[in-house]
């Protein structure tokens, strides 16, 4: 198979998450569920092996903001990476609320502390975000409990 034939896979962005967060894993659950189209491949970061080196960026800089790449190779961070997994998979209103001038406003130094403190949530918080949990593996195929 060409490695150039975009048409092989039907997947428009690679989604570079933490799996070690469970607040993250929690949120790429969902997001593997509702990745119906296929829009979307999922790489968790933290397994054993993975090299960040060979994407031409850093581990940590993939662990401090969700990372996103598209088909042509630019990578979407942070809250346009958020913004590209939620459009992907149904959420186009959602996405396009972020582009709002206030929210927008909002949202960017949000999430860049919500990233930074991910691992220090409160457990109400990350128990909250379990409720629409169900198991995904990493290609993206889902069950629920």
């Amino acid at each position: 198979m060409n490695a150039n034939n975009t048409h092989a896979t039907p997947h428009t962005h690679t989604v570079y998450y933490d799996g070690d967060c469970p607040l993250c894993s929690s949120e790429m659950a969902f997001l593997m569920r509702a990745n119906r189209d296929g829009l979307l491949r999922f790489v968790n970061i933290a397994q054993p092996g993975f090299d960040a080196a060979a994407l031409g960026v850093t581990r940590e800089a993939l662990m401090a903001l969700l990372h996103v790449r598209d088909r042509s190779g630019r990578w979407l961070i942070g809250v346009p990476a958020v913004q590209a997994v939620y459009a992907a998979t149904g959420h186009a209103r959602l996405a396009a609320a972020l582009d709002h001038p206030v929210l927008a406003r909002l949202a960017r130094p949000a999430y860049a502390w919500l990233a930074r403190n991910r691992y220090r949530l409160p457990r109400w918080l990350l128990a909250a975000t379990h409720l629409h949990t169900g198991h995904c593996a990493p290609d993206g195929a889902c069950r629920t409990r």
